[in-house]
């Protein structure tokens, strides 16, 4: 069974952070497996310097459109990235379509492959007023249509069950993963060089709820001699300000605090290979990849009770409710003093993160390709080109012409 599969990777950007590791890593163990099929990858010029590392079989082709669509740009690039998704849609409307994620949804294909890795906008609409209204009614009609749809966890899937009414047969989970290298040398990292430091990764944004992790930090600072490090955020925000004030305490690197911004993927790894603990106090997580990297790393994990984190987790975890600062010193405390409990969750963690794999979530990836191809992906729609051109231009006033939208380019072959 040969066909054309198109995979739209173009939330790829200069920063991997997120949704962006996961779709670096699928295209990476993808190049790796046999497969009959042309596989269009489109992808945007800020992130040259992640896909030249990989080494794509000859029925793969890269095609390289404008960096304006990146996430790198923020909002503007969300809505650049959306228009040129529904561009690609309409131009390879005989190929198989997958989008990495559910922010280039294509509302008029409904013979696509989707990934939905959250829905936090739609439930936690105060804290993304921009993009709530997308997830309430554009991503609802686009799921409803959706023939194929993958999320990275069972808790994910029963929310979207939940909340847009979709049948759950329609619904994939393939979860997330880490590298086998990480699995293969789980013996050697176990034999770590404690830091003496706690590591928090994330967005500064309230989701992933660092101002509760520094209060925990605050109650429990003068019984340990650990610092914080914080990785993920950019450190000149924090010193201009950022109105709230358990983050303006810390911004200047005060009391035993270091702000590294953003981090390699290979700067990032010495972080967990040497952290004493990683905290990841969550409100909401789709699936949750920083508790897992960390106990592939043999890091003991402090995590939430909430979301998808038991399911990642297990019971190779410390558990604390995220909503109460005092819990989250608790946990930050036992595992730190606690050399059997420590031990403990290096061991669980190490035998949790083997069930996790990047290699076999591709594969699980390839096969909903081939079941999309096999049911007919190929089909034409009973509208031309210029017609579906004229429906999206309808939609979203904006000039989508022969060289793609806001002259984007339709994708120069690498």
């Amino acid at each position: 069974m040969t066909g054309e599969i198109v995979i739209n990777a173009t939330n790829l950007g200069r920063y991997i952070d997120g949704i962006g590791v996961y779709a670096l890593n699928l295209l990476r163990e993808l190049s790796q497996l046999k497969s009959s099929h042309h596989i269009i990858i489109y992808l945007n010029r800020a992130c040259a310097e992640h896909i030249n590392e990989i080494q794509f079989p000859g029925n793969c082709e890269l095609r390289w459109v404008s960096s304006a669509v990146s996430p790198d740009h923020g909002f503007k690039g969300h809505v650049l990235r959306l228009l040129y998704s529904n561009y690609l849609g309409v131009r390879h409307r005989g190929s198989v379509v997958f989008v990495v994620s559910q922010l280039e949804a294509m509302l008029f294909r409904r013979k696509q492959i989707i990934m939905v890795h959250d829905i936090i906008p739609l439930l936690f609409g105060k804290l993304h007023r921009k993009q709530y209204y997308y997830f309430k009614y554009f991503l609802r009609h686009v799921l409803h249509r959706a023939r194929w749809i993958i999320t990275p966890s069972h808790h994910t899937k029963e929310l979207l069950v939940e909340n847009y009414g979709i049948d759950e047969s329609n619904v994939d989970v393939i979860h997330n993963g880490v590298r086998d290298s990480l699995c293969d040398n789980a013996q050697v990292q176990s034999k770590r060089n404690d830091g003496n430091f706690i590591l928090f990764s994330g967005r500064m944004v309230p989701m992933k709820n660092l101002t509760g992790m520094l209060r925990a930090f605050d109650l429990i600072k003068d019984k340990i001699p650990h610092r914080v490090v914080i990785t993920g955020h950019d450190r000149k925000r924090l010193l201009a300000g950022t109105g709230n004030t358990a983050l303006d305490v810390y911004a200047g690197g005060r009391d035993r605090v270091v702000f590294r911004g953003h981090v390699s993927a290979s700067e990032m790894e010495e972080l967990l290979n040497q952290a004493s603990v990683l905290v990841f106090p969550s409100f909401y997580e789709g699936f949750g990849l920083p508790p897992l990297e960390g106990m592939a790393h043999g890091c003991p994990v402090v995590v939430s009770n909430v979301s998808s984190l038991p399911e990642v987790c297990g019971d190779a975890a410390e558990y604390v409710d995220p909503s109460n600062v005092e819990s989250i010193a608790e946990g930050m405390y036992k595992v730190l003093t606690n050399s059997s409990v420590r031990g403990q969750l290096v061991e669980r963690g190490l035998r949790q993160s083997r069930l996790f794999s990047w290699k076999k979530s591709a594969r699980h990836h390839l096969e909903v390709f081939n079941q999309a191809i096999a049911a007919g992906q190929s089909s034409v729609p009973p509208y031309s080109v210029q017609q579906a051109k004229q429906k999206v231009s309808r939609t979203f006033p904006v000039p989508i012409g022969a060289h793609g939208a806001y002259g984007l380019g339709s994708g120069s072959q690498r």
